[in-house]
């Protein structure tokens, strides 16, 4: 797709109205010199290089001193645009090389009307003459309503594929199943569900938040329900990253969750002498948990 946006965008800066490329127009400016020099009876001097003051003035040089009829000037200046670069308005000046005078000029607009040309019939002396061509400012800066449609409509082709592109290629929400994600992050302990992301119990509607350690307590019991697990074990897998601990800190923690569990009747927290701690889970007496 993104190969598509580039190419209609290439498609549309190719495509705008306008003049021809410069290598074109350069060509065209040394073919009206060489048919100039051949005009004056001259087929073996130089025509210089042609200079490009800007993308819409030329300036046409030679090495020798020649002589021009304004008339064949006008016709071949004519043919060679029109043949070459389209109809276009120009306008021309003949200047002497070391003064720069215009020694002679005319302006062309489309289409030609030789009657508005002025001196055709005149002939200057031999000189060293340049020959300057300038267009007008080309159709794309002052363009028709047609042309304008044009570019709109390919802007609109270019915004709708982009449109399009990022609708395709936008990840959807419902992309990743959630319930895999929520079977390894629940845990049920008879009536009620240990989140254990959130750090809270669900019993029903009601929500009881656990502490960091509760939470990390409760997720030890929930490993191993109805079997006693040691204190060692258990103040390790809770205290253990934290490096310091003492037993009295598991037996507040385990009088805390305690309390948290109470409203669960089948689901507590046993203490074996001795030993450690055990959480009973009696699935007997368990209630039918609402869906």
């Amino acid at each position: 797709m993104r190969n598509v946006i580039l190419a209609v965008l290439l498609l549309l800066v190719i495509s705008l109205p306008g003049y021809s490329d410069g290598g074109n127009v350069l060509v065209t400016m040394r073919k009206i010199g060489h048919d100039v020099l051949l005009a004056s009876g001259d087929s073996t001097s130089w025509v210089s290089p042609i200079e490009e003051v800007d993308e819409r003035t030329f300036l046409i040089r030679f090495k020798r001193p020649f002589t021009f009829k304004p008339a064949a000037l006008l016709e071949i200046i004519h043919r060679q645009l029109q043949q070459n670069q389209g109809s276009k308005d120009y306008l021309v000046e003949v200047r002497q090389e070391k003064s720069n005078a215009v020694v002679y000029s005319y302006e062309v607009r489309q289409p030609l009307n030789r009657k508005a040309i002025p001196c055709l019939t005149r002939t200057p002396p031999p000189g060293a003459y340049t020959i300057k061509i300038q267009f007008d400012p080309p159709p794309v800066q002052a363009a028709s309503i047609s042309d304008a449609v044009y570019v709109a409509g390919l802007l609109s082709l270019v915004l709708l594929l982009v449109i399009c592109w990022r609708l395709i290629n936008r990840k959807s929400p419902q992309s990743a199943p959630a319930e895999p994600v929520a079977s390894r992050n629940l845990v049920h302990l008879g009536p009620l569900t240990f989140c254990l992301d959130e750090q809270i119990l669900r019993l029903g509607n009601e929500r009881i938040a656990l502490s960091g350690k509760e939470s990390r307590l409760l997720k030890v019991f929930a490993t191993s329900p109805n079997a006693v697990i040691d204190r060692d074990r258990l103040m390790e897998q809770v205290w253990g990253e934290e490096g310091i601990f003492v037993g009295r800190s598991l037996d507040v923690f385990v009088s805390r969750l305690r309390k948290k569990l109470q409203p669960a009747t089948t689901v507590r927290i046993v203490n074996s002498h001795g030993r450690g701690y055990k959480l009973e889970i009696d699935t007997s007496k368990m209630p039918v948990e609402d869906v």
